[in-house]
């Protein structure tokens, strides 16, 4: 590990949370799957080949696309990061990274926190499936009280898929993902907020998505810059 990676990982819990975030468009027709694919390890390839093929293009570009952000802050090759998934999560033992990833459709993002816990989500926004949450049993009644007051109608079902990420980001952070009732995650409706230890702040994402970040240490949503990940792009 490079004594620049060293130093970052000595960041403070009381100070604001050193992130990096990277968003990939996963339709770009730029994209070399076959050339991603080396990037990764026979189980994580053999993973993706179960998938459909746009599943299969979603895990190989996400995975590829975590292990170049990896590579390039440990300063090796993107094949050679010892990148490991516990829990249905990656982790990189030992080195103080907290790290997260997310797709959904199109959009796919990655975060890597030196010295702290993340969780990251982003999700396609429709109204209709937005509308159908009440029935779906996911908010919890001081929620649904809270949205209720949010008009006009638009905002309110951008804000009930904001509260879906937020508590997407809260449990991939704990660890836990869907295995905890997402309706046990009281989140703040708003973009900015709490759920108990964790900081929520919003991810720039395109207009038709909603993104959030959940992190166990102080975060400065202005200073959270989304860099896109391009084929062949700097990392």
């Amino acid at each position: 590990m490079s004594t620049r990676t060293s130093e970052r990982l000595a960041t403070s819990p009381a100070l604001p949370a050193e992130i990096t975030l990277r968003v990939l468009d996963l339709t770009d027709r730029g994209w070399d799957l076959t050339l991603a694919a080396t990037d990764l390890t026979p189980a994580e390839r053999e993973r993706a080949d179960r998938g459909a093929p746009s599943v299969r293009r979603r895990r190989v570009l996400l995975r590829s696309g975590l292990r170049r952000v990896l590579g390039f802050l440990l300063d090796v090759a993107p094949r050679d990061v010892p990148l490991q998934t516990t829990g249905g999560r990656p982790v990189l033992p030992g080195s103080g990274l907290g790290l997260s990833c997310s797709a959904s459709e199109g959009v796919a993002l990655v975060a890597v926190a030196a010295g702290a816990t993340v969780g990251i989500d982003v999700q396609r926004h429709r109204d209709e499936e937005a509308a159908a949450a009440a029935d779906e049993g996911w908010l919890s009644p001081a929620e649904l009280a809270r949205l209720a007051v949010l008009l006009p109608g638009p905002v309110r079902l951008r804000a009930v898929t904001r509260c879906w990420t937020q508590k997407e980001a809260v449990l991939k952070a704990e660890g836990t993902g869907l295995r905890r009732p997402p309706a046990g995650v009281e989140t703040p409706v708003a973009d900015i907020g709490r759920v108990g230890p964790w900081a929520l702040a919003p991810v720039a994402v395109p207009e038709e998505y909603v993104a959030s970040l959940a992190c166990d240490a102080p975060l400065v949503p202005d200073r959270l810059d989304v860099v896109r990940l391009t084929p062949g792009g700097p990392r």
